[in-house]
């Protein structure tokens, strides 16, 4: 393997970090254990996997490549995936200006929003994931990537998420849910394995936002979802979403007067959902810890009944 080392920016926010890549990874494609992450991707040169050492040096990632294809694309995903290029100053600046938003950022200044590493896996997991816990999410996915999912040459127990090009033309004996969850998730496959459908990191927010609503099944929230992290739109606010609103209502933030954070919105949701998991009673914080706290119940994202549909 060989490895490059990317500084995490101050401030850096990396117990959010960690915490929301521990508790959505996938078995069989991804894996977390004491502050190392990995994830098998999809490169120009082939399947591969890629790794992300936090634990090495405080405010560094170390990131290595099973099969030494630490190129710049490939960096670039993993900068993306870790928010590495925010003004993190400027959003907690902006967003403490609000009394309501005030504590929550003191707690968290440098919160980030998660990218992706695949802009299809990353609509898959969304549209899998609707209105499941977290956990029957990962089950989910985890039955995908046995089932389909391509291996990845040389590294032994591991596979890529299933291609679209693969969940199109198999996916409808494994994939499980209401069928038309069913049918629009095999729709959205059919789209992105036709080309109809771009999913490519550097595309215009509003632009992927019609095309995403232009597919069947495919609403508002998870829309939106995909374009906060594979567009990397800082200003969009989950409004109907559920976990959105309950840390609303733990701090008190009025949603109906939210183009005040604006253009930082995107930044705010991930306040508003911490916020709610740090509030759910019963359970420590699940930020900090090694495990993936299964006491955190419903996915932060999950939308309200009706909504991404």
């Amino acid at each position: 393997m060989s490895g490059v080392r990317l500084a995490l920016p101050a401030p850096y926010d990396l117990p959010w970090m960690t915490w929301y890549l521990s508790a959505h990874a996938v078995a069989g494609s991804e894996r977390w254990h004491r502050g190392w992450y990995a994830s098998a991707v999809r490169t120009a040169e082939g399947a591969d996997v890629v790794s992300l050492d936090f634990a090495i040096r405080a405010g560094e990632v170390r990131v290595e490549s099973a099969h030494g294809r630490l190129g710049t694309a490939l960096l670039g995903r993993v900068r993306a995936l870790l928010d590495l290029d925010a003004d993190a100053t400027a959003v907690a600046a902006h967003l403490s200006a609000d009394p309501a938003l005030a504590a929550a950022v003191a707690a968290a200044p440098g919160i980030r929003v998660p990218g992706a590493l695949d802009g299809w896996e990353l609509l898959l997991r969304t549209m899998v994931g609707q209105q499941i816990s977290l956990a029957a999410a990962r089950t989910h996915l985890a039955r995908l990537v046995a089932a389909m999912g391509e291996p990845v040459d040389g590294v032994d127990g591991w596979r890529l998420v299933p291609s679209a090009a693969t969940l199109a033309e198999r996916g409808r004996g494994v994939l499980a849910g209401p069928r038309a969850r069913v049918d629009a998730v095999l729709a959205a496959a059919t789209a992105v394995a036709e080309g109809s459908l771009d999913l490519s990191p550097g595309r215009e927010p509003a632009a992927l936002r019609a095309d995403l609503l232009a597919l069947r099944g495919v609403g508002p929230w998870t829309a939106s979802y995909v374009v906060m992290r594979l567009a990397r739109d800082p200003d969009v606010l989950l409004t109907t979403d559920l976990v959105v609103r309950q840390g609303a209502d733990v701090l008190g933030a009025d949603l109906g007067r939210a183009g005040r954070w604006s253009p930082y919105r995107s930044y705010a949701t991930m306040h508003l959902w911490r916020a709610a998991l740090v509030a759910r009673p019963g359970h420590a914080s699940p930020f900090g810890n090694d495990s993936v706290s299964e006491a955190c119940g419903t996915e932060p994202g999950e939308p309200a009944v009706g909504a991404g549909t």
